[in-house]
């Protein structure tokens, strides 16, 4: 079976998406073809129309804001939605120029690829309700495929997890520097939890900046994924307030690592996160509820390396590449021998 993935460069979690859902069908012994487009066509995706698909291609896998354009005669079209920007509580963090662009121009995009695409998937059951609500699909027409992690290489620590007796508890917030991520809760999490705690986060050069007035939280800067999974494996807990998120790869990592979260019981989150056995899910905004779930953890003897173990457990069970791959291939066979 030949796959063909066309799309715009993101820059973001929809790329790595691509990345893993390729190594996971690689793993089954698939191969795929990619076909990356500038990031300005996701404004343009009609000029896509006439890109021929490889030879032999026999589904195309896309997403809704240019998937309409990759629909090609006698193959199969599967269109994936990574979040829906028109859902209400994802409204409040875009700014101008966003809305303009996503109510003018992407909402008739998005439209024309559901109304297009042979099948539509999404990462979450939370996402797949808000396409529902937001554009009328019929539930039964939408798959939800959690995305899933390389759990060959994100993994605990060899040689276990460092006591935290005697030393300051170190946290972890991996993610964009946006409003939607929580950032904003950070530093007052931080100074309710007060220097006996430290929070390192990642971020390019403005996150040098960010937080320079707080002793208790340093920047680590822009990581290697070889460095990342080493700050996973570091970190006691990852503190995660996101306000929105339509899968959460950041907290997924953390578990197979065997790192408990910290996150909001809110969005797709409540999917990822099982609350009480592999991290707590706290009121979105609210930072007493952070701060004293952080405090809980730690101060519960052996605690933080039970719920790591729970974690990296239930990871290796429903979010590894193998299962998401092996979801997709199911979709794409049952695609194919229904358009023979």
């Amino acid at each position: 079976m030949q796959l063909w993935l066309p799309s715009t460069k993101a820059e973001a979690g929809a790329d790595i998406y691509i990345t893993r859902l390729k190594e996971g069908l690689k793993l089954l012994g698939y191969e795929t073809n990619e076909s990356f487009f500038s990031h300005k066509l996701q404004y343009f995706p009609w000029l896509l129309k006439g890109v021929n698909p490889p030879n032999g291609t026999r589904v195309s896998l896309a997403s809704t804001w240019a998937g309409f354009a990759f629909k090609r005669r006698n193959i199969p079209l599967v269109i994936v939605e990574h979040h829906c920007v028109f859902d209400p509580a994802y409204k409040p963090y875009r700014n101008f120029a966003q809305k303009v662009f996503h109510e003018y121009m992407l909402r008739q995009f998005e439209a024309s690829s559901f109304k297009t695409a042979d099948a539509i998937v999404t990462p979450s059951h939370y996402t797949a309700n808000s396409l529902s609500q937001v554009f009328g699909i019929n539930p039964d027409n939408i798959t939800v495929i959690h995305n899933g992690v390389d759990t060959d290489f994100y993994t605990p620590e060899p040689s276990g997890k460092q006591s935290t007796e005697g030393r300051r508890i170190r946290l972890l917030y991996v993610g964009n520097l946006s409003r939607r991520k929580g950032i904003d809760l950070l530093p007052k999490i931080m100074q309710q939890l007060g220097q006996d705690y430290e929070l390192y986060y990642t971020g390019g050069l403005r996150a040098n900046k960010l937080f320079s007035h707080q002793k208790n939280i340093h920047s680590l800067g822009r990581l290697t994924n070889e460095e990342l999974r080493n700050e996973y494996r570091k970190a006691d807990i990852l503190l995660f307030p996101s306000r929105f998120e339509g899968f959460g790869y950041a907290p997924v990592e953390a578990m197979a690592c065997g790192t408990p979260v910290v996150t909001t019981n809110c969005s797709s989150l409540t999917e990822v996160v099982k609350d009480g056995v592999t991290g707590i899910l706290c009121a979105i905004d609210n930072v007493e509820a952070f701060s004293n779930a952080v405090k809980n953890l730690t101060q519960v003897p052996n605690k933080l390396i039970t719920m790591g173990e729970a974690g990296h457990s239930y990871v290796n069970e429903h979010f590894s590449l193998l299962t998401m791959a092996k979801q997709y291939l199911h979709l794409f066979n049952k695609l194919i021998n229904s358009s023979r």
